[in-house]
């Protein structure tokens, strides 16, 4: 499982921002899912994960706030 961390003073994942965590691990659920040749709609996928990525940046310009 991963550990997104909410805040920027996280002691464990010290200066790393959930957006670049979530981003670096759908990279990898990306090549996994390819690699299991089950059916996968990547133009989707992408699209979902572009998504998260913009919210997670703009809670994390606006200091949690959506």
């Amino acid at each position: 499982m991963i550990r997104i961390p909410f805040s920027r003073t996280n002691k464990d994942e010290e200066g790393e921002k959930p957006s670049e965590v979530f981003s670096e691990y759908c990279r990898d659920e990306l090549e996994r899912r390819r690699d299991t040749g089950v059916g996968l709609n990547e133009k989707r996928f992408k699209a979902a994960v572009d998504l998260v990525i913009k919210r997670l940046r703009t809670m994390e310009e606006n200091g949690g706030k959506v």
